[in-house]
């Protein structure tokens, strides 16, 4: 499944702000219709095996924007902290049209703000895991949508995607864990034009600097995405989820043995011994035929 062409980025942009435009401009219709309750319902999370290794964990509340309650973020720290047996990786993505639009602000408007918005330990599972996390974006990944998509490892975006962080707007002094992982993503300058300056980032500006490794068509995400993991989860376990740790031990995350991890590699009956001596035996095949 290849990423989308410039131009086909370009189209896509088009007819998601086309989209928008008319999802805004039914709003009214839909908020008649729905009961409008004092504390709207949070963000559900679904969760469940998408291909052999592969568990994919979902956001349910697109109508909401995919916002961030306690519960939904306690739903998701609990999942990625007893995966079930046999994953090796993890999938994150949301129902459309946006990813994540930030913390619920009606929710922390009726109860203690301080304890969901930027806590310090927010998705500290997500960084913790040893297991790879990859995500997939679109429309809006806002403030707290983009502290968990900066906890993964691998993000993908559709071309209309858009990042955001409008603390300094909205009066809040963010937690040094989500700057940690918007400078380790973006470089310092970045992050404070985006903390400070309320700046906000395409797709396009995404994958020049590298906050996105792909963009790929809305329609066809979802299965980039778990296509991406069910290659990961093909690989050496002990390899992928090393080098994983490693990583984040490299930017700051956790604190690891990086030499005992290293020397898993080379058990006797491992995945790597196992390639070089499948390397020797058909470099030696090779040898013969040329020699015959």
């Amino acid at each position: 499944m290849a990423p989308l062409t410039r131009l086909g980025r370009s189209l896509a942009v088009l007819q998601a702000r086309g989209e928008y435009r008319w999802r805004r401009s039914t709003k009214w219709i839909r908020d008649r219709r729905r009961h409008r309750l004092t504390v709207p319902p949070a963000t559900a999370v679904a969760s469940g095996s998408v291909a052999p290794g592969v568990w994919e964990i979902r956001l349910e509340g697109g109508e909401r924007r995919n916002v961030l309650g306690r519960t939904t973020i306690d739903r998701i720290e609990e999942i990625v902290s007893n995966p079930p047996e046999g994953v090796k990786v993890l999938v994150i993505t949301a129902a459309p049209p946006d990813f994540c639009a930030g913390y619920d602000l009606i929710e922390a408007s009726h109860g203690r703000a301080e304890d969901l918005i930027a806590r310090e330990d927010n998705f500290a599972t997500l960084r913790r895991s040893r297991l790879p996390i990859v995500v997939a974006l679109q429309g809006n990944v806002i403030g707290g949508g983009l502290e968990l998509a900066l906890s993964a490892d691998v993000r993908l975006a559709s071309p209309e995607t858009r990042f955001s962080i409008p603390a300094a707007k909205l009066g809040l002094v963010y937690s040094q864990a989500g700057i940690r992982l918007v400078v380790n993503a973006v470089g310092e300058s970045m992050a404070r034009s985006l903390f400070l300056a309320g700046r906000d980032v395409s797709a396009e500006s995404a994958l020049t600097m590298g906050l996105v490794t792909e963009i790929v068509g809305r329609e066809q995400l979802r299965d980039r995405a778990v296509e991406l993991a069910a290659q990961i989860a093909s690989w050496s376990e002990v390899a992928v989820t090393g080098n994983r740790q490693i990583l984040d031990a490299v930017v700051g995350r956790v604190e690891v043995d990086a030499d005992e991890l290293r020397l898993r590699s080379f058990v006797p009956d491992g995945d790597l011994m196992r390639a070089i001596a499948d390397f020797v035996a058909r470099r030696a095949q090779s040898m013969r035929r040329v020699a015959d």
